[in-house]
């Protein structure tokens, strides 16, 4: 017998989850008339766990990116059943350096962002690899053209962003100076890091028309970040605010090391 009246819902944690990691599922269960008896979790129809006391929790370890299908029923002590919970579990490949963690100060190649999937390590607005360049195959529509003698992320869309997996070696103070170029007007975008998942931005950079409908010359833009690098492995994101720009590199360099700071500060 079902009873339209209990509640269960389902979360997971983390969300997405990672490859060959473990993520707990976990489902909360009320029950108006009666107290709930257990909760079944399952994952593409196969029984995963049945919990008979709280917290109702699952651990899951996913072998394989895509989405699983999650489901979940509860049963109250008098035998009625919740209705079937469904939850659409995301997994992502491990995030993983492209050619090695970026050591900062340095340079970051653009097209080297990290891998692991589309909303996990990018953010691409289509599928479809617009790009020229047969450069990545893990690329998944990323659009990698070919320009300034190498590969160079093209066909940006607003909304876009990739991210880098830093090492900043000197803490401090930063510029930063991106070799870039754009056929339109009103190009940018923004470089931020990204902690527990929020994005703090450093800079806004407006990209110039380098070319009129031509996106061949490519020039060196500056910027200075508005708060210090802390020192350690870091995950550093570029957005997309202003569409239609070719990035190619970014430099970072430090122009006042808090290592310097912290010696005088002492010294005094």
């Amino acid at each position: 017998e079902v009873d339209n009246n209990m509640k269960l819902t389902v979360t997971a944690d983390p969300a997405p989850a990672t490859i060959n990691t473990s993520t707990t599922l976990k489902a909360t269960a009320s029950s108006a008339t009666s107290t709930i008896a257990n909760v079944k979790f399952y994952v593409g129809n196969v029984l995963l766990k049945s919990v008979s006391a709280e917290p109702f929790e699952a651990t899951y370890r996913p072998t394989e990116k895509g989405t699983y299908d999650v489901t979940a029923i509860a049963t109250d002590a008098d035998g009625k059943q919740s209705k079937i919970v469904k939850y659409a579990l995301k997994v992502n490949n491990k995030r993983t350096a492209y050619k090695g963690v970026v050591s900062i100060p340095g340079i970051i190649q653009a097209e080297n962002f990290d891998k692991g999937g589309e909303g996990f390590t990018f953010h691409d607005s289509d599928t479809e690899d617009q790009g020229d360049a047969d450069y990545r195959t893990d690329a998944e529509g990323i659009d990698i053209v070919k320009g300034n003698g190498g590969n160079v992320l093209g066909y940006t869309a607003v909304g876009e962003w990739h991210e880098y997996s830093i090492n900043v070696k000197e803490p401090g103070r930063y510029s930063c100076e991106a070799t870039v170029s754009s056929g339109a007007t009103g190009s940018g975008f923004s470089i931020g890091l990204v902690k527990e998942g929020k994005v703090t931005i450093l800079s806004r950079v407006s990209v110039p028309q380098t070319g009129n409908s031509n996106w061949d010359t490519y020039k060196v833009v500056k910027s200075t970040f508005n708060a210090n690098l802390e020192e350690g492995e870091q995950i550093l994101r570029i957005t997309i605010p202003g569409a239609n720009c070719n990035i190619d590199k970014i430099e970072l360099k430090c122009i006042l090391s808090t290592d310097i700071d912290e010696v005088n500060a002492a010294e005094q």
